[in-house]
C-alpha cells in the first residue's frame, strides 16, 4: 500500500514537471537565461523523481542499468538553483566563466564514484536485491556508490543553496532601498521554496541512510514523497508566474553611502522635505512609490535621498515609507470603522499580510490588536 502512495506522489510530481517544462519552453517574451536555468532545474528535479519511481515501481527489474543514472543528473540541482536565482536578479544576462565551471565538479565526481557500480552486469545488479543471492564484493561496491553519492549530493547542494539564499537576501535588501512595496520584486517565494527543498533533501538523506541500514518507515517515506511533490508543484507554478523584475528603475540602486557627502544640516533639511512630501501629498498611499518617483517629485537626487535615509534617519526607503503608512493606519484604526484590509490598502499596502507585518514592526502589535487595545483604552477612560 505504501508503494502505491509513493508512486502516486512521485507520478504527480513528474507530471507537474513535464507540464511546467512544456509551458516554459513555449511561452513567448522570456529571457533566454531565465528559461535555460529554470528548465535545467526542472530536469534535475525530474531525474530525482524518476529515479525514485524506478525503484518504487520495480521497473528497475526491466532495466537494471538505469539504476543510479539519476545520481549524477540531480547533482545539477544546487548549481541550477544558484544560476536561476542569479539570472532572475541580474538586469542583464550574466556571463558564465571563472568559478562557474566548478558547478560541473559535482556531477563529475558522482560519475567517477559510480563507475565501479556501472560496470556490473544486469544480472549482478539484480542479484543485489536479495541477500541470499547478492555477491558481498558487489554489495560493497553498491553501498559505496550510494553512500558517496549521497554525501556529495548533500555537500554540493548545500553549498549552492546557501549561495542562492545569500543572493536573494542581498537582492531583497537592494529592493528595500528602492521600493515601498517589494512583494513582486523580492523573490521571497523562491527563498521559501529553497528552505522547503533543503528540509526535504535532508529528510531524503535520512531516508537513504535508513534504507542503507536495512530500515524502512512507510509513513516517513510517504510524508517525504508528498512534501517533495507539493514543493515541486509550487516551484513550477511560482516560477512560471514570476514577473520580470523592473531593472530600469533598480539597476543603479541607491546603496547605503559609507562616507557621507552631505552635511548634517543638509540631511536634516532633506529629511524634513521628504517627510513633508509624504504627509502633505500622501505619497505613502501610492503602492507603486519608488525612490526614483520620490526623487522626481521632491527634486532631491536619489543618492542624496539614500544618504539622508541611511546616515541621518538610519532606515532604508522601504521602512521610511512604511513607518508613515503605519502612522496613518493607526489613525484610521481608531477613528474609522474600515476593516483591517481596507485600511491597509488605503495607506498603500498591497495585501493584508504585508500590512500586518509592517504595522507590527513599526507599532509593536498587529493592526487588529492595536484597534482592540485602543478601543479598550477609550472605554476605560470613559468609565
Amino acid at each position: 500500500m505504501s508503494d502505491t502512495f509513493l508512486t502516486i506522489a512521485y507520478a504527480v510530481a513528474a507530471g507537474s514537471i513535464g507540464f511546467a517544462l512544456a509551458l516554459a519552453l513555449t511561452r513567448p517574451g522570456q529571457r533566454s537565461d531565465h528559461v535555460l536555468f529554470f528548465c535545467v532545474l526542472l530536469i534535475a528535479l525530474l531525474a530525482h523523481v524518476l529515479g525514485q519511481l524506478l525503484i518504487i515501481s520495480d521497473v528497475y527489474r526491466l532495466a537494471p542499468h538505469l539504476v543510479g543514472v539519476d545520481l549524477s543528473i540531480k547533482m545539477a540541482l544546487g548549481p541550477a538553483v544558484f544560476f536561476y536565482t542569479r539570472a532572475l536578479i541580474s538586469p542583464e544576462k550574466p556571463g558564465f566563466g571563472g568559478l562557474d565551471w566548478a558547478s560541473l565538479l559535482g556531477p563529475a565526481l558522482v560519475i567517477l564514484v559510480s563507475l565501479p557500480f556501472a560496470g556490473l552486469s544486469a544480472e549482478e545488479k539484480l542479484a543485489l536485491v536479495d541477500p541470499a543471492t547478492r555477491n558481498p564484493v558487489h554489495f560493497r561496491i553498491a553501498l559505496f556508490t550510494c553512500t558517496a553519492s549521497l554525501f556529495l549530493f548533500l555537500a554540493f547542494t548545500a553549498f549552492y543553496l546557501i549561495a542562492a539564499l545569500r543572493l536573494q537576501m542581498r537582492h531583497r535588501q537592494r529592493m528595500m532601498e528602492q521600493f515601498a512595496n517589494i512583494e513582486r520584486q523580492s523573490l521571497d517565494w523562491l527563498r521559501a521554496i529553497l528552505f522547503v527543498f533543503a528540509g526535504a533533501w535532508v529528510f531524503f538523506a535520512v531516508k537513504q541512510a535508513l534504507w542503507l541500514s536495512g530500515v524502512s518507515i512507510p509513513a516517513f517515506n510517504i510524508a517525504l514523497a508528498f512534501t517533495e511533490s507539493l514543493a515541486i508543484a509550487a516551484f513550477a507554478y511560482l516560477g512560471l508566474h514570476q514577473p520580470e523584475l523592473n531593472f530600469e528603475k533598480a539597476s543603479k540602486a541607491g546603496s547605503q553611502t559609507r562616507h557621507p557627502i552631505l552635511t548634517v544640516e543638509r540631511m536634516r533639511r532633506t529629511a524634513a522635505k521628504l517627510t513633508g512630501a509624504l504627509n502633505t501629498n500622501k505619497l505613502y498611499a501610492d503602492n507603486d512609490l519608488s525612490l526614483r518617483r520620490l526623487s522626481d517629485i521632491t527634486g532631491v537626487t536619489k543618492n542624496h535621498i539614500s544618504e539622508t535615509l541611511s546616515q541621518h534617519l538610519g532606515v532604508n526607503f522601504f521602512d521610511f515609507v512604511n513607518s508613515h503608512r503605519a502612522a496613518e493606519a493607526k489613525r484610521l484604526l481608531t477613528e474609522t470603522d474600515l476593516n483591517v484590509l481596507e485600511i491597509g490598502l488605503e495607506v498603500g499596502f498591497n495585501s493584508r499580510s504585508t500590512f500586518n507585518a509592517a504595522f507590527k514592526k513599526h507599532v509593536g502589535s498587529p493592526p487588529s490588536t492595536y484597534r482592540e487595545d485602543a478601543g479598550n483604552a477609550r472605554t476605560h477612560d470613559a468609565a
